[in-house]
């Protein structure tokens, strides 16, 4: 008996043609909304460029899993530095504060379209270095992810990579910012999502509430360096015709104006800093209140110490965070404002198991059962 077999054969969709002319630029088209403005962008990107992170096989891509990819986070290119920088220059022409510097580069990135690495290369995963992605103008959340990491890195930004079940988000570096946030090594990172539109940094998608995820430290010193041979490809240009746009160029909406309140009047030069907002200029209200707290808290304590016998009676047990950092509690409020004066004050205790909120006296999770002190 005869038996033939044939092959498997998985079609896959090609994102991008390559070339073998290194001299040629790859031109490409970006459109996004923000501040009340449509965004264009043309962007040419050298195909030598492309071609050398290309040529990075995907085993030293995915060797690590997520823990890895830092590996992939190239803020010394010096073409990414290039689009870090007009980024920045448009964002301080508009004067916009930190706060909507970070979301207008998330919503630049979170405009590329989200297509798998299969359905792109045949890979089961295959993530992207950021110039990749770029030219091929798909990818999916690792791929993006490390793009919008590795831009805002090189805004002098601090991140980490945050990794719910079978996805990958940003954690920016962060203060007195609302919405979701993880503690990690004694600092606050907030979620920030690539792959869908409309989400600001702090936003949680429905799906990832109530899920624990992993944390990933970004390395920047292990990130992927071309060699020499390589890193003599000159950076493009950002205004190599046939496109004469070289940042990106508003077209005001008809129904919204842009936001217009200045907190930064020139490119930063500073080391790594938190994303803040500033609560004197933007929210008086909410500082003449904290004022009013400081000084009825300033009073408790000197009372307090007065009176030693009744402190101790008021004693109260403060738990322990979790060395696994997670999303905060269902049962928690969504949008949670941070305020550095008690930022570090826990008044429930945390099941390490299922994320949910016990009081303080609770040994045994009230959801799950299991035991938590």
């Amino acid at each position: 008996m005869l038996i033939v077999s044939f092959p498997v054969i998985r079609p896959f969709e090609t994102v991008a043609a390559q070339t073998s002319d290194q001299s040629q630029d790859y031109n490409r088209q970006f459109a996004w909304d923000y501040g009340g403005n449509h965004w264009t962008w043309n962007l040419s990107i050298s195909a030598a460029l492309y071609n050398a992170y290309k040529d990075v096989p995907d085993s030293s891509r995915t060797r690590n899993g997520p823990a890895g990819y830092d590996m992939m986070v190239t803020t010394g290119d010096a073409f990414i530095q290039n689009l870090a920088e007009k980024l920045n220059e448009t964002s301080t022409q508009l004067g916009y504060n930190s706060f909507n510097e970070i979301n207008f580069v998330l919503a630049f990135v979170q405009s590329i379209s989200y297509k798998s690495d299969f359905n792109t290369t045949g890979y089961e995963e295959y993530p992207r270095f950021p110039v990749e992605t770029l030219v091929d103008q798909a990818g999916d959340c690792d791929c993006k992810t490390i793009l919008f990491a590795t831009l805002i890195l090189a805004l002098d930004y601090g991140a980490v990579f945050i990794n719910p079940p079978d996805h990958l988000a940003v954690g920016v570096l962060g203060n007195n910012l609302q919405g979701t946030f993880w503690n990690y090594q004694n600092q606050t990172y907030y979620y920030a999502e690539t792959t869908g539109t409309g989400f600001k940094v702090g936003d949680l998608p429905d799906e990832f509430k109530g899920q624990t995820a992993y944390i990933y430290p970004i390395d920047e010193s292990n990130q992927y360096v071309l060699n020499s041979q390589e890193n003599s490809i000159s950076p493009p240009d950002l205004t190599i015709s046939p496109y004469t746009a070289g940042e990106p160029t508003p077209t005001p909406n008809s129904e919204t104006t842009p936001n217009s309140s200045p907190d930064i009047t020139q490119p930063k030069i500073q080391q790594v800093q938190p994303l803040s907002v500033n609560l004197i200029s933007d929210n008086p209200i909410a500082f003449i209140i904290i004022a009013i707290v400081v000084g009825i808290s300033i009073a408790v304590t000197v009372k307090t110490a007065r009176n030693p016998r009744e402190s101790k009676s008021n004693k109260q047990t403060v738990s322990s965070v979790p060395i696994l950092s997670q999303l905060e509690s269902p049962n928690a409020p969504e949008n949670k404002f941070l305020d550095k004066m008690d930022s570090n004050l826990e008044t429930n205790k945390f099941c390490i198991f299922c994320g949910s909120t016990n009081k303080l006296i609770a040994s045994y999770c009230e959801k799950c059962g299991k035991k938590i002190g």
